[in-house]
């Protein structure tokens, strides 16, 4: 049996999405295809602009056959920590083959070399990644300068600074040996270029349905347009704002000492958040306040919903892979894969949360984050505490 993993978002679903699924199956000869999801926060420090439900109906529509939950834990972290939670989860079902992602058609040259050096990461490749990191860049943009500038030639650092190829830098870093990558050529624009198009990216797909376009504009980027329409229109929807106040209550209320052990502070940043948070009216004004050279938008995004939903670093460092696999939807024609995973699967596999252990740390973590996505809907009626606990997983018949 072939099984090929993917780690996704879905934030929406769209074209890219439906292309990249399709040549996952074909290029692994897969049998099933099992996509690992962010649930309610994503890895950019924002909570999803549409219920995982929804989004894990769409990629079984879309060619998946089973969908599990990214615990929160992983979803809203740095690539190195969302990759290495997004393979470890594929790995403990036990019967996964391959890894297919997406990257840029022109990193596939250099990105399987590189991966490979920097699984050792020599003392010369740290020595550079301290040196670049001194320098003050990003750290993505660091990995990449180290990578190139001790194990492959110039332009490397360029090429792998990349969104995806960033990312996919970061799963070929982690994956074990049994299981083989299949990278796969995106199409179309870059992920975070403007404009909508027929495969245009996440990024200018949620800046569209931000903006009131008209449905039939955003319609020709998305594979499953009519229910996010529907979403839309019911007020089923996250925006990124929603929480922002109470999230800018919650920095100010914490001391440096607890702003310091918030997942992603380090070097003093607490006390930078803090005076941002004294003086901010709004998310953005915020994120201006605090961005350096060093400290990148995304990083203190995620910071900044860390803080709303009590993630430390203490809770990452104890919590270093995810423990158990909780299932968002599922084929009828994947029951055979189910029954795989419950033979050999070294995580419990969870379908119905009421009967998972409450206690747990990542799994708590993962139902205040549902409950706080709830809260920033635009519909009331959506916004009861507990639907982790009265939503069913999302069942499809037929075979992807």
């Amino acid at each position: 049996m072939n099984v090929c993993g993917v780690i996704c978002e879905y934030n929406p679903f769209h074209n890219g999405h439906l292309f990249h699924l399709a040549q996952a199956r074909r290029q692994s000869g897969a049998d099933y295809v099992v996509c690992v999801m962010s649930g309610d926060v994503t890895q950019r420090g924002t909570f999803a602009r549409h219920d995982k439900f929804l989004r894990t109906r769409m990629a079984l529509q879309g060619g998946a056959d089973l969908v599990l939950q990214l615990p929160t834990r992983f979803s809203c972290a740095a690539a190195d920590e969302f990759a290495a939670g997004g393979v470890a989860l594929l790995s403990a079902l036990g019967v996964v083959t391959h890894l297919s992602f997406g990257c840029e058609p022109e990193t596939l040259p250099v990105l399987l070399p590189a991966a490979r050096a920097l699984r050792a990461e020599t003392p010369a490749f740290r020595d550079a990644l301290a040196s670049a990191l001194q320098s003050g860049i990003p750290y993505p943009a660091a990995y990449a300068k180290a990578a190139e500038d001790t194990l492959a030639p110039d332009g490397t650092a360029e090429l792998l600074s990349q969104p995806n190829a960033a990312l996919a830098l970061q799963y070929l870093r982690v994956l074990p040996p049994d299981i083989t990558p299949v990278p796969v050529a995106r199409t179309g624009r870059r992920h975070d270029e403007p404009g909508l198009h027929p495969l245009a990216g996440a990024s200018a797909i949620r800046r569209a349905l931000e903006d009131g376009l008209p449905a039939s504009d955003i319609a020709p980027s998305l594979p499953f347009s009519r229910a996010v329409a529907e979403a839309e229109q019911r007020g089923f929807v996250h925006p990124e704002n929603a929480l922002e106040l109470p999230a800018l209550w919650r920095l100010r209320s914490l001391s440096a000492a607890e702003l310091a052990r918030l997942a992603g502070v380090s070097e003093g940043l607490e006390n930078r958040i803090a005076q941002a948070a004294r003086q901010a009216g709004d998310r953005e004004t915020w994120l201006s306040l605090c961005k350096t050279r060093r400290y990148t938008r995304a990083r203190l995004s995620r910071i900044f919903i860390c803080a709303l939903l009590g993630l430390t670093q203490p809770l990452a460092s104890a919590h270093p892979s995810p423990e158990y696999a909780r299932i968002l939807g599922f084929r009828q024609s994947a029951r055979p894969l189910l029954g795989a995973i419950g033979r050999r699967t070294c995580v419990p596999l969870v379908a119905k949360c009421a009967d998972f252990d409450r206690a747990n740390p990542l799994f708590a973590l993962d139902v205040r984050a549902r409950d706080l996505w709830a809260l920033g809907c635009e519909n009331p009626a959506a916004r009861a505490a507990g639907s982790d606990f009265t939503t069913s997983p999302v069942m499809l018949e037929g075979t992807a």
